[in-house]
């Protein structure tokens, strides 16, 4: 860089400041830099030279196909059918943008559940006119479920897709066994 190029950057960074007193000053080094790449590409920024175009394996075009048959495929049961090591897995979902999101799990609703339901609220209805504080003395809390299945780890199940796809996963938790206990304070 030549002396007069240096104090054209000089230059160009008090200018900067006179314009602009409370903002923070970059280095003059940085007017020299903007005013060449302006002069050359006419842009700010760099042209980028985005190298090679991009390709796909062979190996990951099986696994992208994989996922988009099966999103809740897991990377370690991926791993094992693709032979590919599990960080390559890794790498390449998260390359595609390929996110893992979790199920919300939701209660199914069947018609002939209405009428009970419908009978709990009128029996709640009731015994709020009966005695105003009555829903003051109940201790709701969440249903203890034990199931012929097994406990359902939620947390190691997930759906790949590159957005929220807001997912829900229906369960069946009226019709199992099911332990449910009342009592007033």
């Amino acid at each position: 860089m030549t002396l007069v190029a240096i104090n054209e950057d000089m230059r160009r960074s008090r200018r900067y400041l006179q314009l602009y007193p409370n903002r923070r000053q970059p280095n003059h080094k940085l007017f020299g830099y903007l005013y060449n790449h302006l002069g050359e590409n006419g842009s700010f920024r760099p042209k980028g030279n985005h190298g090679t175009p991009k390709t796909i394996t062979v190996n990951e075009y099986e696994i992208l196909i994989r996922v988009s048959e099966n999103p809740g495929l897991s990377t370690h049961r991926l791993s094992a059918a693709t032979r590919l090591s599990h960080s390559s897995i890794c790498r390449i979902l998260k390359k595609e943008m390929l996110h893992p999101y979790q199920y919300t799990p939701v209660q199914q609703l069947l018609p002939q559940d209405l009428p009970v339901r419908l009978q709990f609220t009128q029996f709640l209805q009731n015994m709020q006119t009966e005695n105003p504080d009555f829903l003051t003395k109940i201790l709701f809390t969440d249903e203890a479920t034990f199931t012929r299945r097994g406990v359902f780890n939620w947390r190691s199940n997930h759906l790949r897709d590159s957005e929220s796809p807001h997912a829900v996963k229906e369960r069946h938790f009226l019709h199992e066994f099911k332990t449910l206990f009342l009592k007033t304070l």
